[in-house]
């Protein structure tokens, strides 16, 4: 009787279907890879993370290599799962909708190439266990930065002025359609201030608009809210890298810049978004001489993190923001010093 254990091929129920099993899972990983390169490169414009999906990518096609045997197996046309269609499939309401869903695709297509490539070559398991734990970190890293960009998609932003009930302003706004806004207060106590945050906080979270506090990254983490702004005098005494530390890889770090010099230094430092100003003349900035739209269009030229303009800004001359190329927009007089405030925003939104 011969006693010798028969190798892998003869132990498989049939190569062939394993060979099919590896060739879709190593399509589909690949696939969805493409789908979150795309989104990498094209909408966040990260060169780092898109190189990194690349470079996997290449690395799943290389690790099972069965010259032409993957592609000889393959039956496209008789997979019964070629025509099945889930409800969840066909829905995505946002951006991060569509990363999730190809993130996890590749990871599971990818303990399946983990699992049956074992079949051919034990060594084989171990390379896409490695990569499928590269997923889970680059997925993690992506995701933050993905949510950042989220929070960030704002036309309006309209800043709050102690001269208003913080509250009401907060109240009108979110009614009105403003996607973006700061509690910014110069004279409140930090106890008074902390409470004005967490009640705004609460109302941005049911209308899924972006909350940013002003001044202070403490009171930003322990409300909640989707990031803090920083002015530069603020940066004297807490550095950008502190703040992140305070406020989580997940949150947004603004900083007010009055001219290309701080802007880039800002971006250089890691700031999310800058905020530019004053363009024009504003009694908020009484002291702060006007920039004018032509430093707006050289600090749009100069980095490429999100500009938000400030000062001055009304229906009558956002046209002259809009036309640099900048897409944000804050104000705090133009809305603030309306007699309807509903009706102003709505010109602005609409401008």
């Amino acid at each position: 009787m011969n006693s010798k254990i028969p190798n892998a091929e003869f132990r498989m129920p049939n190569k062939g279907k394993v060979l099919r099993i590896i060739d879709a899972n190593t399509n589909r990983a690949v696939e969805g890879l493409r789908v979150v390169e795309e989104i990498c490169r094209f909408i966040l414009e990260d060169k780092k993370f898109s190189a990194e999906i690349k470079k996997l990518r290449g690395k799943l096609r290389k690790i099972v290599k069965e010259p032409g045997k993957l592609l000889k197996a393959r039956r496209a046309n008789e997979d019964p799962g070629r025509k099945l269609y889930t409800k969840n499939e066909g829905k995505r309401d946002k951006l991060e909708d569509i990363f999730a869903a190809n993130m996890k695709r590749v990871q599971e297509a990818v303990r399946c190439l983990e699992e049956f490539s074992k079949l051919l070559n034990p060594k084989h398991g171990k390379r896409f266990k490695k990569v499928r734990f590269q997923l889970y970190e680059l997925e993690k890293r992506i995701a933050l930065r993905l949510t950042r960009y989220s929070l960030l998609d704002f036309g309006l932003y309209v800043v709050t002025d102690p001269l208003r009930d913080h509250l009401e302003v907060a109240q009108k706004a979110l009614a009105a359609g403003v996607k973006a806004i700061q509690l910014r207060d110069k004279t409140a106590s930090k106890r008074q201030y902390f409470e004005l945050a967490r009640k705004i906080s609460r109302l941005a979270k049911k209308h899924g608009v972006t909350f940013i506090v002003n001044d202070y990254p403490d009171i930003a983490r322990r409300v909640d809210a989707a990031g803090v702004h920083l002015g530069q005098e603020d940066l004297a005494k807490l550095p950008i890298i502190k703040a992140r530390k305070i406020m989580g890889q997940g949150k947004i770090i603004g900083v007010s810049t009055h001219s290309l010099a701080q802007a880039v230094k800002a971006e250089k430092a890691g700031a999310d978004y800058i905020s530019c100003g004053p363009i024009f003349k504003t009694p908020s900035k009484p002291q702060g001489k006007p920039l004018g739209v032509n430093v707006l269009r050289k600090v749009l030229q100069s980095v490429k993190l999100p500009v938000v303009a400030i000062g001055g800004i009304d229906p009558a001359n956002v046209e002259k923001i809009k036309k640099t190329g900048c897409q944000r927009f804050a104000v705090i007089r133009a809305v603030l010093g309306h007699r309807n405030f509903r009706r102003a925003i709505k010109t602005l939104l609409c401008a």
